[in-house]
């Protein structure tokens, strides 16, 4: 058997499992792990039986295709955002508030100072599209708890709980769900090491969550 054979196979399945893995809807620490280890597996094996030239080749192609796939899972990110103003996130909340369910809501104010909302699990909406309002003369912090109150209520204790986290610096990631349009809506919040509560600059004046944030 020629000595290629066996570096070629090790190449096709690491470029394969790249594409199996960022179409799994694995999460991004998953799938880093999950390749780090096909990775190491199978240049242990070239290396325990191939030719020397066998690990440096298929590792050249391993970083291409980790790159290439890299680049895909960022394009089709792109693909699911869409810009909007303060009104029509608004009217997205609305559509959400009104349909059908089952039917999960997120919404977020990200380290860059821009609100997400993700929504709509039907065919008119697809889930996972996101919808971004740019940082501006709204303050994201006091969006995010108007829809605890909108749909959990004004006394709900997850609006306080927002603050203290807000308070520490993590900006939690609300959710908000029901399973159909005759159940309450119940809510959560979530944590991410990347959900930083926006520097200064890029948020603007709110004379509610400054006094909490430590501007003065």
């Amino acid at each position: 058997m020629p000595d290629w054979i066996h570096p070629l196979l090790a190449a096709v399945l690491l470029v394969l499992s790249y594409r199996l893995v960022r179409t799994s809807g694995a999460g991004l620490r998953v799938a880093v792990l999950l390749m780090a280890l096909l990775n190491a597996g199978a240049l242990w094996l070239l290396a325990a039986t191939g030719p020397a030239w066998a690990v440096v080749a298929v590792a050249l192609v391993s970083l291409v295709a980790a790159v290439h796939s890299l680049l895909a899972a960022t394009r089709a990110l792109a693909a699911r955002i869409q810009r909007v103003d303060a009104e029509a996130f608004r009217d997205l909340v609305r559509q959400a508030a009104s349909a059908p369910g089952p039917q999960v809501v997120g919404v977020c104010v990200m380290f860059s100072g821009a609100l997400v909302l993700t929504a709509f699990a039907d065919d008119a909406h697809p889930e996972g599209r996101q919808f971004h309002l740019v940082p501006g003369t709204h303050c994201p912090f006091c969006l995010v708890e108007d829809q605890i109150r909108e749909f959990l209520g004004p006394a709900d204790p997850l609006l306080g709980a927002y603050r203290t986290h807000l308070a520490e610096g993590s900006s939690r990631h609300l959710l908000v769900k029901r399973r159909s349009e005759r159940e309450p809506w119940t809510g959560r919040l979530r944590d991410r090491v990347y959900y930083r509560v926006p520097a200064p600059a890029l948020r603007p004046p709110c004379a509610v969550h400054d006094p909490l944030l430590g501007r003065p």
